[in-house]
């Protein structure tokens, strides 16, 4: 549901293909997407608390390390 006079939002974050991932480096989550084998992949940076997402869905070959499990999960503890 939208409010009126605004655009639609969804605050998920779909990664798909082969070697897409979730990782942290320097205290960010890496979110890596690799929609075409033949194109560089899309990666975006985000600090624990400025992630917009609230879910992240993960098709394909691809990777989730324990490390950005965690970080992720404290982030959705802290705003719930």
């Amino acid at each position: 549901m939208t409010l009126k006079g605004h655009k639609p939002h969804f605050n998920v974050k779909f990664l798909k293909g082969y070697g897409h991932s979730i990782s942290v480096k320097d205290s960010k989550l890496i979110l890596k997407d690799c929609h075409d084998p033949f194109s560089p992949p899309c990666i975006e940076e985000w600090l624990p608390n400025r992630i917009p997402y609230e879910k992240i869905i993960l098709s394909g070959k691809g990777f989730v390390s324990t490390e950005a499990l965690a970080y992720y999960l404290r982030i959705i503890k802290m705003c719930y």
